[in-house]
């Protein structure tokens, strides 16, 4: 005599209804781990505070070294004059029209937090043209261990300074700023990545009796990637607010405050 099992439905829908949450589960799981490696605003927002505040090798240093470097020089073969503030002692002499080059190193000093170390390989030339500019373009490496992040970096950019004569109370620039690094981040998921950072200004103010930036608002672009290959792109304004201060606001639209001494 042949048997016939029935299969009674409630066991069918309880089997569905258990496969479904597997299923869910194993899709949460793929999730979280995609959001472990996610570079979030945040991190961008801090590799770009990183790229300015001069504590971590930034644009902000390298704009005060660009300054100094000409103000603590003699003019030979032109018009334009200078004060000798002997800030630093590149070159006691610029020659009106002849490419220079100078290589500064500096680093934070022994225990300090953040820590840094940087390289400039600089270019430049004075045009004693009226108005009269200075070019400066470079070459930089380095790296620096913060709070927040650490990162090893190279980064490739330039300044063309104007308002050079001493009668002027600012001098006013425009610049090309691009860093590439690798990022380990100390917080939260403690994810690595790689980024590509580019900040674009034009008609910047640095105040000469201050010796910082006044005023100014450059571009700000930042490509990161994780290890896992995704990729992130933000973007958004730099806003220098004078004081040592500025703010910065990517994507989101929030505002992520930058300060440095």
């Amino acid at each position: 005599m042949k048997t016939t099992t029935k299969t009674p439905k409630l066991f069918i829908a309880t089997a569905i209804a258990a496969l479904a949450i597997f299923t869910m589960s194993s899709c949460h799981k793929d999730s979280s781990t995609t959001t472990s490696s996610e570079v979030t605003e945040s991190q961008a927002a801090q590799v770009t505070t990183d790229a300015v505040t001069p504590s971590t090798g930034g644009m902000a240093g390298q704009v005060d070294a660009a300054t100094q470097l000409y103000s603590s020089s003699t003019v030979s073969g032109g018009t334009v004059s200078s004060v000798n503030n002997s800030h630093l002692s590149l070159y006691s002499t610029l020659v009106c029209g002849t490419a220079k080059d100078s290589t500064i190193s500096y680093a934070s000093v022994a225990g300090a937090t953040p820590s840094y170390t940087y390289q400039l390989a600089w270019t430049y030339t004075l045009a004693c043209t009226v108005p009269s500019t200075l070019t400066m373009n470079f070459n930089s490496s380095g790296s620096y261990d913060g709070l927040i992040l650490s990162t090893t970096f190279t980064g490739t950019g330039g300044f063309t300074l104007s308002g050079l004569a001493a009668t002027t109370a600012d001098y006013t620039f425009t610049s090309t700023y691009t860093r590439q690094g690798t990022t380990v981040s100390k917080i939260g998921a403690k994810n690595t990545f790689t980024h590509t950072l580019t900040i674009t200004s034009q008609n910047m103010v640095y105040d000469k009796a201050t010796s910082e930036i006044a005023s100014g608002t450059a571009t700000v672009s930042i490509v990161c990637k994780s290890t896992s290959g995704q990729s992130w792109t933000y973007g958004g304004t730099l806003t220098f607010l004078g004081n040592k201060t500025a703010k910065l606001v990517l994507n989101s639209g929030v505002v992520y405050n930058i300060s440095w001494t």
